[in-house]
């Protein structure tokens, strides 16, 4: 063996001192893991602790300020206030869609209908051959048409809801059903107004729609309020379309006095508490284990995890109770902006930070994937009211002219015989916009700087500024159900 200088620089150290030397190493080494492994766990431990009390602080607040803000006490109080037996208007609804004939959804597949629905309120007819085809499911859907027309009547009623041990995934066909019936409906008073045959029908077929909306209710999920802000709208331009085509005289006051009490219904704040209860659920299901991991990666739309995602899974619980809390800390900011003056509640909506997500921030991650879109929704609920409220107003309109053989020359001759107040838009609070035209008026909201236009906007309703107006026009009776106009040339 040959012998080591000990003065040599660059010869290799004893074997003894270099195995001491690795092993002092890995001794740091296991060290350095052990530190790092203990502040994670022990940063996850503090992260947990400070987020359980944030949690505990919010829903403490929540349970003084909102007591019946959980999932729980909203479905047994909408279960406590349901219509039942011949008032439950929901029943009514699902017993019309199953009616409906196989033939009728057809044809509403159909080029034909979409040239029978117009896009906006016009009084001129639909071409004629869109008029022949849609007679010829006339006579198969007279039954069920009749049937639901009974609607009109009832003023209550609510869907069964059962909800999912996971909310997020609870289904609602009954909605499908109600959009199913608020069509037929539509055609039925459309039906009634072509060639002025019924026109009083037309109104009462608005005045079923609109109890559709109504059976929907107080459902507690967004989704459920969309649909009936969607079902609501279409009984407003159903009656508007009949005004447009003919002159009806039976139920006006009724359906106007219902378009206004629709449009008083908070819709988003209606589905952003239900929301709230709901999510709050889901956060409850993700921590005690009731809701799997696969259905927190369905909601980040991960088809196929792998093992990382279950090993981030399971270090992310931890953080759970703190992004629980920003959720409901989130989600009651938005029911508080819902609570306002209708033309404060998008500016205070737009101030509310939702937290940025991944690669910016990984802190509340559920609260990212979960927070929907609440400034689009309550949009479409200022949206929706105006259109209400500028269908009653055209309405009343529509009473003064019938009884005084002329227009009103302002919106404060109509108060209070044929209107309460004069209503004012959600938009920038002040009165809803009347114009009077040689055979027609306009009646509209008008929204400045609206984060949409809409390519067919009639004329009426611009504006000197940027902008979109929302809301109906209303003809003389020489000048309703004119011939189909000529399609234009592109």
């Amino acid at each position: 063996m040959t012998d080591i200088d000990p003065d040599d620089d660059f010869a290799p150290p004893p074997p003894r001192q270099h195995f001491r030397k690795v092993r002092k190493v890995a001794q740091w080494g296991f060290i350095f893991i052990a530190v790092i492994v203990l502040v994670g766990f022990t940063g996850r431990w503090q992260v947990g602790r400070l987020g359980q009390r944030q949690l505990n602080a919010t829903t403490n607040r929540l349970d003084a300020e909102d007591p019946g803000w959980r999932a729980e006490t909203i479905l047994a109080e909408r279960a406590k206030n349901d219509a039942k037996g011949d008032d439950n208007a929901a029943a009514s609804v699902t017993e019309c869609a199953a009616e409906i004939p196989h033939e009728f959804r057809e044809w509403q597949r159909s080029e034909d209908a979409n040239r029978w629905r117009l896009q906006n309120t016009s009084n001129h007819l639909p071409p004629p051959d869109a008029i022949t085809s849609a007679e010829t499911v006339e006579q198969i859907t007279s039954v069920v048409r009749t049937k639901a027309l009974i609607l009109r009547n009832k003023r209550a009623g609510a869907f069964p809801l059962t909800i999912n041990t996971d909310p997020i995934a609870t289904l609602l066909p009954h909605l499908d059903r109600a959009r199913q019936v608020a069509s037929l409906l539509q055609y039925d008073a459309h039906l009634a107004a072509i060639h002025k045959k019924n026109p009083s029908r037309g109104i009462s077929s608005a005045r079923a729609t609109l109890s559709i909306a109504r059976a929907v209710g107080d459902e507690p999920i967004l989704i459920s309020q969309l649909v009936r802000i969607a079902i609501s709208k279409i009984a407003a331009q159903t009656g508007m379309q009949v005004l447009a085509w003919s002159e009806p005289t039976d139920d006006l006051a009724e359906f106007q006095a219902e378009l206004l009490a629709e449009a008083d219904v908070p819709w988003f704040q209606i589905g952003m508490r239900g929301e709230r209860a709901m999510i709050d659920k889901a956060f409850q299901g993700i921590e005690d284990g009731s809701i799997p991991p696969e259905n927190v990666f369905s909601y980040a739309q991960t088809s196929n995890p792998g093992p990382q995602h279950y090993a981030a899974f399971r270090v992310y619980k931890a953080l759970l109770p703190g992004d629980r809390a920003k959720y409901l800390q989130l989600s009651t900011e938005f029911v508080e902006a819902s609570k306002l003056p209708h033309h404060e509640q998008l500016a205070a909506i737009k101030r509310i930070e939702i937290p940025r997500g991944p690669p910016k921030e990984y802190r509340y991650l559920i609260t990212r994937l979960l927070t929907p879109s609440c400034q689009k929704i309550a949009e479409a609920g200022l949206r929706n009211r105006a259109d209400l409220l500028s269908a009653a107003t055209c309405i009343a309109c529509e009473r003064f002219r019938i009884k005084n053989g002329r227009w009103p020359k302002d919106l404060a001759e109509l108060t209070p015989t044929f209107l309460p107040t004069v209503p004012v838009s959600p938009f920038d609070g002040k009165p809803i916009t009347y114009r009077v035209f040689p055979d027609r008026i306009a009646v509209y909201c008008f929204w400045a700087n609206a984060p949409f236009k809409i390519d067919t906007e009639p004329t009426e309703f611009r504006s000197d500024g940027p902008g979109t107006g929302i809301g109906y026009r209303l003809w003389l009776p020489e000048h309703r159900g004119l011939p189909a106009e000529e399609p234009h040339n592109p």
